[in-house]
């Protein structure tokens, strides 16, 4: 004979929702933990705990029976705020650079002339400007690798440039 009762666990079994997201944060924060590390996820994990947190949150706010399974509709969700979350993430990292971590890379080549005297007369134009301009002098970089490594068209990276040196001139012309 087959038993006639389903404990609530094996009924469950990932296809209907929790009846509270306190019991769903117990079920699923599990497979939070293992979504962050199948996505190698090795720097700020915490922030990423809680973008899995915020994303099961979502899937349990907006879980429609008829679409399919909670543990299928969750996992999804949950993945994808990781991956939206990794992408933003790496689009900044990519697009803003601290212009003091030069200070490291740079030999110098004339004494005379530091980078700290250098980025003093760069007062006036955009973060972007001085990177390209430091890139240019100090580094000694030409506009394909700038625009390689700012992820930006050669020819913004030239437009960059003159307008940042128009600029600086037309600034030491008036002070």
């Amino acid at each position: 004979m087959k038993p006639t009762h389903i404990s609530q666990k094996q009924s469950n079994s990932g296809r209907i929702k929790p009846h509270t997201f306190e019991q769903c944060l117990i079920h699923y924060s599990p497979m939070i933990k293992s979504l962050i590390k199948t996505l190698r996820i090795y720097k700020n994990y915490e922030d990423y705990y809680q973008v899995g947190l915020v994303a099961l949150w979502h899937a349990y706010e907006h879980f429609k029976e008829e679409k399919g399974s909670f543990s299928n509709h969750s996992y999804t969700t949950v993945r994808g705020h990781l991956l939206n979350e990794m992408t933003k993430e790496s689009k900044y990292n990519q697009r803003f650079v601290v212009v003091d971590s030069y200070k490291e890379e740079v030999t110098y080549h004339d004494e005379a002339f530091l980078l700290d005297q250098f980025i003093s007369h760069l007062d006036g134009i955009s973060t972007l400007q001085k990177q390209i301009l430091i890139e240019r002098f100090y580094l000694n970089k030409s506009f394909s690798e700038i625009a390689d490594r700012c992820k930006m068209p050669e020819a913004s990276v030239r437009s960059s440039y003159l307008y940042a040196l128009k600029r600086l001139r037309k600034q030491k012309t008036q002070g």
